[in-house]
């Protein structure tokens, strides 16, 4: 939520304010159902700790009042593939459904969107607009999304990670984690998988394109939308205080 220029100055001193800063730019709004940051950040971290992603800019930058709904991808990180210097620019979408049958329909139609050439070379203009100075590999990252550079050189290091959380009938069936219940979450989630794949075989997005997809089963939504609301809620308050 914070730049880098700042995230650096953060220390016992200025944690308080820093934090507040950060959590006032989430949301502030008692219509908290319908809020998709919660996606955004599970994503954010699942990159970051599973692929060593380093956040390139962050949404909530777009945003003109705390309530604002951004378009646009949910994310977007860097990945620094260590062969011969490539890097990847990870462009993210998340989603979070009662019903996991729902979400392939409403991501294909984002991604219809987002992956056409006249927006994304508006995203990418916006993107390059709000690198910090000090980003490493600015000037390539700058240079991949220039208008310069053909779009099938840069479809060549764009990758779509899809995270997709869902009201799940076996974490809400099992209490405990079991062998039983992990045997049985990978049937849901293979199930899920495979209903997505064959809907993808019709979709006329970008061949170039690769795409990873994250299903994240849990209870329900409204449980967790609730308990991050109430949290966030609760440190926004002691924060201005």
């Amino acid at each position: 939520m914070l730049p880098t220029q700042e995230l650096e100055g953060y220390n016992h001193a200025t944690g308080t304010a820093l934090l507040g800063k950060a959590l006032s730019r989430v949301y502030a709004t008692i219509d908290f159902e319908r809020r998709g940051e919660i996606g955004e950040l599970l994503l954010h971290m699942i990159l970051r700790k599973f692929y060593g992603s380093s956040r390139l800019i962050s949404r909530i930058y777009f945003k003109d009042a705390a309530n604002d709904t951004v378009k646009g991808f949910d994310c977007a990180h860097i990945v620094d593939t260590g062969a011969s210097g490539e890097l990847e620019l990870w462009l993210g979408e998340s989603k979070l459904y009662k019903d996991s049958y729902g979400a392939p329909s409403a991501i294909y139609d984002e991604l219809k969107l987002h992956l056409s050439r006249d927006y994304l070379r508006y995203e990418f203009a916006a993107i390059t607009d709000k690198i910090p100075d000090d980003y490493p590999h600015r000037d390539k990252i700058t240079a991949l999304l220039s208008r310069k550079t053909s779009l099938d050189r840069t479809f060549k290091s764009v990758v779509v990670p899809i995270f997709i959380s869902y009201d799940s009938e076996v974490a809400g069936r099992h209490k405990e984690s079991t062998e039983e219940y992990l045997a049985d979450l990978r049937t849901e989630v293979m199930n899920n998988w495979k209903s997505l794949r064959d809907r993808y075989e019709n979709w006329t997005l970008p061949r170039q394109i690769r795409a990873h997809v994250f299903f994240f089963p849990m209870d329900t939504k409204a449980e967790l939308t609730s308990a991050f609301d109430g949290r966030l809620k609760a440190w926004q308050a002691l924060t201005q205080n």
